[in-house]
């Protein structure tokens, strides 16, 4: 299978890169596009060429590209196959990585035990991915505070202001398999009696610097007219230090400052501050 990722939408850039998988490519290309933003215009062509299995297919590709000013960038369980494109393009001059082969060999070593060179494992549904389906659906019936009858089955309880991502942060928790509920922190609104009755370590409030708040909440209402106080910025003080007096009274809940901060960032910090430990791999 082969499809194309134009990065900066340039149909004719003439740089060109090559993806070789013997599974979906995806994590070359995840690799890839972290790498390529560090470049400023990088106007490239990535070509995807995915269930790359056989010595067969990969020849055929890379003498089709041989002739091209190209990097080949691949991801090869099978160690043969990767000794395959290593050897192709050392002969043709093309200039390639292996992504996924020196990390293999390293853990290989260090864990003192030989790979199992299977593509398919990545995308293995078992118990794990039940767990995580089952999460998300979870995230997705109690958003907002939208329903609050599964709140003592849930993982972790977010409380937060309006715009602080207890939204995005529940549902990336809720594809790491956690089940996540999320209740806004509204002024002049008692918080839902059902939160002071679960785990009280379970409990993660999310807050946020308010001038990084009121940029949030303008470029959300950007394209709405209202005189809502909404993004007033004395307003937003009065409510972040409403949450922090609320935290105050309930010094068993935990505290995640989101400023500025990637949602991935956040839920590794809500994770540790709840169970101690990172995201489980």
């Amino acid at each position: 299978m082969n499809f194309e990722l134009i990065s900066d939408g340039d149909a004719k850039a003439s740089k060109k890169i090559y993806i070789l998988s013997d599974g979906t490519g995806q994590s070359a290309i995840n690799i890839l596009r972290a790498c390529l933003i560090q470049f400023d215009d990088s106007q490239v062509r990535v070509s995807v060429y995915s269930k790359m299995d056989s010595e067969e297919k990969i020849r055929n590709i890379l003498s089709k590209v041989s002739r091209e000013d190209c990097f080949v960038a691949f991801t090869m369980a099978k160690k043969s196959l990767r000794q395959t494109v290593h050897e192709i393009c050392h002969t043709n001059g093309i200039s390639h990585h292996d992504i996924l082969g020196p990390p293999v060999d390293k853990l290989q070593k260090f864990l003192k035990k030989v790979p199992k060179e299977n593509p398919n494992l990545l995308r293995r549904v078992d118990s794990k991915y039940f767990k995580r389906i089952e999460a998300v659906e979870f995230c997705i019936s109690h958003d907002d505070g939208k329903s609050l009858k599964g709140i003592h089955e849930a993982d972790i309880v977010l409380l937060g202001l309006s715009r602080t991502s207890k939204t995005p942060t529940s549902f990336f928790l809720g594809q790491q398999g956690y089940k996540v509920i999320n209740i806004p922190i509204v002024p002049e609104v008692d918080l839902p009696k059902e939160v002071f009755e679960v785990d009280q370590n379970k409990v993660v409030c999310l807050i946020m610097e308010p001038e990084v708040l009121q940029k949030v909440r303008l470029a959300r209402l950007k394209h709405y007219k209202t005189t809502s106080r909404y993004t007033d910025l004395r307003k937003i003080f009065e409510e972040v230090e409403m949450v922090y007096d609320l935290v105050a009274r309930n010094r068993n809940w935990h505290v995640v400052d989101t400023t500025n901060k990637s949602v991935e960032e956040t839920a590794r910090e809500i994770i540790i501050k709840v169970y101690g430990r990172e995201l489980e791999i």
